[in-house]
């Protein structure tokens, strides 16, 4: 490892002092050093001795690899003042040990301004993590009823952030990198972050000095099926029958403890093990009653297109009835008569672990580990280094050490600097609302330590009182909301206790219930595309997938209040529904929208910003803004899993404004996209008066398996019917099918779908659309047209009226049908809906519906949109 550098340092002539000139070492001052990493983030030392640490820390594991910095270096009148071109940090040279009469970094350029010295204490820190949200309810946990602590982020308004790594542990060079004690343990290191309220340039420069937010493997963006069940071979053949049965894509299969035996475990000790851990936890060796040939069942799933991980729970160590323990004691040159207690931060160990006992398992056909460590928190042979997080850490780097696949785990967070190892298990939330209305902040939140990946047990995993039977049933509204924010997480994932009434497969729910979770999970498959680009902006930048909204609006109060909502990526505003509905089946939600416009996917209308937007929204309807102007990359196919995507993309473009994005890909499930093994395709839409131009640029960079070309689609949302379509130079011509080379305008949604021919991705292809000067006014139309068709699906079935629905209102709940008929007459269709739509009432007045039920009619129209 190198040394940390204040490298390139640019040289200001100065009167009364030489200025240090650029030199392949940090700025040492008598007992303290200094270290400028970037121009925001600086590193302090004390040491009595002068001895300094320069191997990577647990959490600044890449500080070492920061770029060269340019800062100016002065001694003024006995200080050492060191200027980066954002910080300015003074130290009296000689005063020892870092106080706040010795040491300052200051800031007039920031905003707000900084002047920071030691012991000065944050007042407004924006929050970090936590460990789990096991028996948490809501905010709280279920225990106490006290407040579950998010500790500290890396972002705060005051606009700095210190992390104190004193006495932290390092890691050594070997191979697999190993944990150690540093020299000096009460040698002081800061690492001061400034920042003003420039809150994603901090969690950048954190990403620079302590490690990137590694991309999951393509298959973890799709829909993981967990469920704490006592499941055999052939009801998991069954269930992924179901899946397909029900077109219903899944790409990753969760098994939990009960794949290994839990049973015959009193050789040692009744009830516990020889750490004094409660048994039945651990185990390695199947459970042939359930799995009577393991390797056949991992095969078979393999062959389905399914990434399987299994559930450990390691605390108990390897025992003698397991298969693999005279391997493993043997790999140890350890007595088998005497067990050994486990020991994450014993190397040996560890080695012999992964060699006899989980890399067979993995041969076998095990994609990944799903590590669920619950039992003591600190290494009893390495006191103070946390279990939670050195596991993490060697579980992830034993994968990647493997070569063949990206690596992947699945635990719980374990502290700052574990944001190198995705993917978080939130663990065993209480079933509620107030839970379900906490986990969007919570999952917001971890990205200001760039915990990026927390997996939820969607729905909730156990009822707060068990024993009471009212609760063991679980509630479908609240299932589907939260099943709505998964689709809208960094990890979509449902789990549940083992509970026979706690059964989350979509085709056990009523018709209408079903179809709002099946969609759920295809609309998490339709945007896949824009969300694995957003994953990579995440590994490029250090700002997650799921972000909260003062990254964007720093300077608003709101933003800081809109706890609810996040942004998901760079164009997409999500503001779950997080509480039950009223009798007629809606809630009343309200989202902050920021300054600026923005699409409204549920109404289908443009609206204005830098307000409180209100809506009633129904059980399949979400609250879900695009920046005005997006243009998302999407699945053509949503009803496919990751393993059976073709490639085949639709750019969805949203009126509004001009936009610009792009395609990101790579090869899926390697590590070479750290590299230079990926591809960026560039789009870009421009919107004139009545026309629109749409480019996809030519692909930029290459992966193994790239495919040659590809069969794009673009879907313009919210669109009047054009009077041309030419794509590189040549007109289209409308179909009623998605042919390639046709385009035609749906009636439902308004939404001018072009399919384009297939395309070598060595050239751009162009889209030009032309609407007619006189164009229909859209904005808005489709939801007018829902609520109408929803309207009388409700009259229908509360009116027994024998003459039926009045004829006018009829027609005006089938404008979409009539616009799919006629597309010719799209501006006369349009016109006389809004004119039906205007004389609603009168119609129904006309038509004898009684004043009670009209006045619900008109509620159920939804007109406070």
């Amino acid at each position: 490892m190198k040394m940390y550098r204040l490298a390139a340092l640019a040289v200001f002539a100065c009167a009364a002092t030489a200025p240090l000139h650029a030199t392949d070492t940090p700025v040492v001052s008598g007992q303290a050093r200094f270290t400028v990493l970037t121009p925001r983030v600086i590193r302090m030392e004390y040491s009595p001795n002068a001895q300094f640490e320069d191997a990577p820390s647990l959490v600044f594991a890449t500080r070492g690899d920061a770029p060269d910095v340019k800062a100016r270096v002065d001694h003024e009148k006995g200080w050492l003042v060191i200027r980066t071109g954002v910080l300015t940090l003074r130290y009296r040279e000689g005063s020892g040990a870092f106080t706040a009469d010795n040491l300052g970094i200051a800031s007039k350029t920031t905003k707000p301004a900084i002047d920071w010295h030691p012991g000065l204490k944050e007042a407004a820190n924006l929050g970090g993590t936590a460990r789990t949200l096991d028996q948490v309810d809501g905010e709280r946990h279920a225990s106490d009823n006290s407040l579950l602590d998010l500790g500290d982020g890396l972002i705060s308004r005051d606009g700095w952030h210190l992390v104190d790594d004193t006495g932290s542990f390092v890691l050594g060079n070997e191979k697999l990198p190993w944990v150690h004690r540093r020299a000096c343990q009460d040698c002081t290191d800061y690492t001061f972050f400034g920042y003003g309220h420039d809150y994603t340039a901090a969690l950048g420069d954190f990403a620079l000095v302590a490690g990137r937010e590694p991309l999951p493997p393509r298959y973890a963006f799709g829909y993981w099926w967990s469920r704490y069940w006592n499941y055999s071979d052939d009801e998991l053949r069954d269930l992924v029958a179901h899946f397909n049965r029900y077109g219903i894509p899944l790409d990753v299969l969760v098994i939990d403890m009960d794949w290994h035996r839990t049973d015959g475990l009193s050789w040692v000790h009744p009830k516990k093990d020889i750490n004094g851990q409660s048994m039945g936890w651990t185990g390695y060796t199947w459970n042939r009653s359930l799995f009577p040939e393991p390797g056949r069942l991992l095969r078979w799933l393999g062959e389905q297109g399914l990434k399987t991980t299994l559930n450990l729970h390691p605390a108990s160590g390897i025992l003698p009835h397991e298969d693999a323990y005279k391997d493993f004691m043997a790999a140890l040159k350890a007595d088998p008569a005497k067990p050994l207690p486990f020991e994450a931060a014993d190397a040996t160990y560890m080695a012999a672990y992964f060699s006899t006992v989980l890399d067979p398992l993995h041969a076998m056909g095990v994609s990944f580990w799903w590590l669920d460590w619950q039992q003591w928190k600190e290494s009893k042979a390495m006191p103070g280094l946390s279990n939670t997080w050195w596991l993490n850490h060697v579980f992830f780097t034993h994968m990647q050490e493997q070569g063949d696949k990206r690596a992947l785990i699945y635990h719980r967070w374990g502290g700052l600097g574990n944001h190198r190892y995705q993917v978080g298990f939130s663990g065993d939330s209480i079933i509620s609302w107030g839970s379900l209305a906490f986990q969007p902040r919570f999952t917001a939140t971890a990205s200001n330590v760039l915990y990026g990946y927390w997996s939820h047990d969607l729905g909730g995993h156990t009822f707060r009182d068990e024993s009471d039977p009212a609760t063991r049933r679980i509630d479908p509204e609240l299932y589907i909301r939260w099943m709505q924010f998964g689709a809208w997480s960094p990890i979509m994932r449902t789990h549940t206790t083992k509970n026979p009434n706690l059964t989350k497969e979509p085709w056990r729910f009523a018709p209408a219930q079903f179809d709002a979770l099946r969609d759920t999970v295809l609309t998490r498959y339709t945007f896949l595309p824009y969300t694995y680009t957003m994953g990579r902006k995440a590994y490029d930048t250090g700002i997650s997938l799921v972000r909260p909204m003062y990254y964007g609006w720093p300077d608003s109060d709101e933003a800081y209040k809109a706890v609810g909502e996040y942004m998901f990526g760079d164009d997409l505003l999500v503001s779950p529904v997080t509480a039950a509905g009223d009798v007629n089946g809606f809630t009343v939600h309200e989202t902050w929208l920021p300054p600026g416009s923005w699409f409204d996917t549920t109404n289908g209308s443009v609206v204005k910003g830098g307000r409180m937007f209100g809506g009633r929204y129904r059980l399949d309807e979400v609250p879900v803004f695009m920046r005005a102007g997006a243009i998302v990359p999407t699945s053509t196919d949503p009803s496919v899993s990751v393993a059976h995507d073709r490639g085949a993309r639709t750019l969805r473009v949203y009126p509004g404004g001009n936009g610009k994005a792009e395609l990101y890909e790579d090869a899926g499930d390697d590590e070479s996209y750290r590299t230079d093994a990926f591809a960026r395709t560039a789009l870009s839409s421009e919107w004139s008066k009545h026309a629109l131009r749409v480019k996809i640029a030519p692909r930029a960079g290459s992966y193994p398996g790239m495919p040659a070309s590809r069969q794009w689609s673009v879907d313009v949302v919210g669109s009047a019917m054009p009077v041309s379509i030419i794509v590189d130079g040549v007109a289209l011509g409308r179909s009623d099918d998605a042919k390639p080379g046709a385009w035609r305008l749906i009636g439902k949604d308004l939404t001018l779908h072009v399919t384009l021919p297939e395309h070598g991705y060595d050239t751009a292809q162009v889209v030009e659309v032309t609407w007619p000067a006189n164009a229909p006014d859209v904005n808005g139309l489709t939801g007018q047209m829902r609520d109408v068709r929803e309207a009388v699906a409700w009259l229908k079935a509360h009116w027994d009226d024998v003459n039926g629905v009045p004829d006018e209102v009829s027609l005006a709940a089938q404008a979409d049908l009539l616009i799919d008929y006629h597309p010719e007459r799209f501006a006369e269709e349009v016109a006389a809906f809004r004119k039906r739509y205007a004389q609603l009432d009168k119609a129904l007045e006309l038509g004898g519906v009684p004043a009670d039920m009209r006045a619900t009619f008109r509620a159920r129209l939804d007109a406070s949109r």
